[in-house]
């Protein structure tokens, strides 16, 4: 590079950065602060004003922070783009940074994937590759296949506009039912916008839930105040994969405290969609008294128990439990290999996403894993739900002081991981639950290849192995036809020792790599891949899923009737065609890498090729 060229660089980027602050400063006066919360209010009542504060100084602390971000990205791409020194190429550069500005980032992608197949290397440097993975993330992030497409009440921006209570609803036959909850089918009434309704409407006919697109899912409350306060606070762990709802002009004290110490999780195509959280009177739903009673207020039930307001989430229904999914296969012919791969990845994505937001969900299993199978021909799609057990607090993360027996470890004892269920409490004593939802799916793998889980005896039956004293050596191998590759991560999974276990984000990704990845790379005494080769391989697959993406909106479907709270299957909607075919991919198969790509780095992908090498014979690929 010459020292003109250097010159008229410095010049230039300088000019960009005194720019970027003048008017970064100019635009942080204007900017207002929001909240963004979960709002349960009580039946009748209002929320608190806003409280007074330095809400509008952080707001603006973060804008300047993205503002000044978007001009290092800006510095970034063009110093790379300007390494192309022809004419036309020069050209192409120019239209190709307005749309990247403008947020197009197909272009960037594009000239990058050219140049890396050509062998022209504009790009050398290791920080310039992991650059390119920052944009990557970045690009696939804003795209709609990292949300739940395959839901059918999707909308891609979810605001209420006033709290919804149970009389918008109608409610259907019950779904499911457990030992602190019941689900019944719902879906949105029908009103005249005159008219306010009174009370929900109750169908005690129904038997069949298929006409009820939403699953509502009642709490059993027994020791919690019938006020909404007083609710969420006992029961804030069901709603940490709520979907956020902007307030308008007001937030509650009570609220923006809870939200300090509680963590939340973003919408996640592997994580179950729940759309709204609200408190209101408990009413008499078909089958209570036989289903629990004891559950029911006294002015229900003069024996009952429980109190007479309690907590509803409003959620997707979906199909059936994998539990009964598997049982259901085994009953056909079992299930086949490339369909619990899948499976398992998808599980893996779900319990990577938790773990990236410092949520352990310490109840995983295949009750609580639900399937969407929108067409028997291809994988259904898989959530992971009930976080009542979930640990999810900002200021512990995922370590949770252990001080004495009475402190909550979590859901199912047969299985917890081995430092969690041996834990011993203590003054100083924490138990690490960084792995522990990974050691779980390791045991439930088992089960997605046919095979029985090893820690889990069933009904009446005794366990193989406890995970409170077995040996890494005593794990029993999975199957024949299982690749090898697989069969090393389950091994990986369920090491006793809690150092030596793959971490989280590690097993999604060598998942991701044996699903993906060309075929010679995985072969133990093959060469390792380089960074150009792999960052080549990935921007194909950012360009099948930008292009992909493109091209799944499909024609609005028409309007219900309004009614006081917008459903979230009316506006904006975007739904693709759940499992159904896309190109060459099934739903779930895109999904699965575009939640790989916008956590993908360069770093963890070498060392996913590592550890498939150093583990896996030829044999198994």
């Amino acid at each position: 590079m010459s020292i003109r060229t250097v010159a008229q660089r410095i010049v230039q980027n300088g000019k960009i950065i005194l720019r970027s602050l003048r008017n970064n400063e100019h635009y942080s006066s204007y900017t207002r602060g929001q909240f963004d919360k979960i709002h349960v209010v009580q039946v009748g009542k209002s929320l608190s004003p806003l409280p007074q504060g330095s809400s509008s100084t952080v707001a603006a602390s973060s804008t300047n922070l993205g503002y000044l971000g978007a001009q290092a990205r800006r510095l970034f791409v063009d110093n790379i783009l300007k390494r192309v020194t022809n004419s036309l190429a020069a050209d192409l550069r120019r239209r190709a940074a307005r749309r990247l500005l403008y947020g197009d980032s197909a272009p960037f992608f594009a000239l990058v994937g050219v140049s890396l197949a050509s062998g022209s290397g504009i790009l050398t440097k290791e920080d310039e590759l992991e650059g390119v993975c920052w944009e990557i993330r970045e690009a696939v992030s804003k795209l709609q296949w990292t949300k739940p497409q395959n839901d059918r009440n999707y909308e891609s921006t979810t605001t209420t506009e006033g709290s919804p209570t149970l009389r918008n609803f109608v409610i259907g036959p019950p779904i499911a039912k457990g030992c602190s909850a019941v689900v019944y089918a719902a879906k949105f009434r029908e009103t005249d916008p005159t008219t306010s309704p009174t009370d929900p409407i109750i169908d005690r006919s129904s038997t069949d839930p298929t006409p009820f697109p939403y699953a509502l899912k009642m709490m059993f409350n027994y020791d919690a105040e019938s006020n909404a306060l007083t609710i969420l606070r006992a029961m804030y762990r069901e709603t940490v994969p709520a979907r956020k709802y902007h307030a308008n002009d007001e937030v509650a004290v009570w609220e923006q405290r809870m939200a300090e110490n509680k963590r939340t999780l973003p919408p996640h195509p592997n994580i179950v969609a729940m759309y709204y959280v609200f408190a209101d009177r408990v009413p008499l739903l078909p089958g209570s008294n036989r289903m629990y009673p004891d559950a029911l207020p006294a002015r229900l039930n003069p024996e009952g128990s429980g109190r007479n307001m309690s907590l509803f989430l409003l959620m997707k229904r979906y199909d059936l439990t994998l539990k009964q999914y598997l049982k259901n296969k085994r009953e056909n012919g079992g299930i086949n290999i490339r369909e619990s791969i899948l499976l398992l990845a998808q599980l893996l994505e779900a319990v990577a996403h938790m773990n990236a937001h410092g949520i352990a969900h310490r109840d995983i299993k295949t009750d609580n894993i639900l399937l969407d199978t929108f067409e028997e021909a291809n994988c259904p799609s898989l959530v992971v739900t009930d976080f009542g057990c979930c640990l999810a607090d900002k200021h512990h993360g995922l370590y949770l002081p252990y001080s004495s027996h009475d402190v909550d470890r979590g859901g199912n004892s047969t299985l917890m991981a081995p430092e969690v269920i041996t834990a011993e409490p203590g003054p100083f004593t924490s138990i690490n639950y960084t792995k522990a939802d990974l050691w779980t799916v390791g045991t439930i793998a088992y089960e997605l290849f046919g095979a029985t889980n090893p820690f889990y005896g069933g009904q009446g039956g005794k366990a193989e192995l406890n995970n409170f004293d077995y040996g890494d050596e005593q794990l029993p191998e999975v199957g024949g036809q299982v690749p090898s590759v697989i069969r090393e991560l389950i091994k990986g999974m369920l090491s006793r020792s809690v150092y030596k276990r793959l971490s989280v984000d590690m097993a999604a990704t060598i998942m991701q790599l044996y699903l993906w990845a060309p075929s010679s790379w995985l072969r133990r005494y093959s060469k390792l891949p380089s960074s150009n080769e792999i960052i080549q391989w990935l921007l194909c697959l950012t360009t099948k899923v930008l292009c992909e993406g493109r091209d799944i909106t499909l024609p609005s479907p028409a309007e219900s009737p309004t009614t006081e709270i917008k459903k979230p299957n009316l506006r904006n909607y975007e739904r693709a065609l759940s499992t159904r075919s896309c190109g060459r991919r099934t739903m779930p198969e895109y999904q699965l890498i575009a939640s790989f790509l916008t956590r993908v780095s360069l770093p963890n992908v070498r060392d996913g090729f590592k550890w498939i090498h150093r583990n896996v014979s030829n044999a198994g690929i």
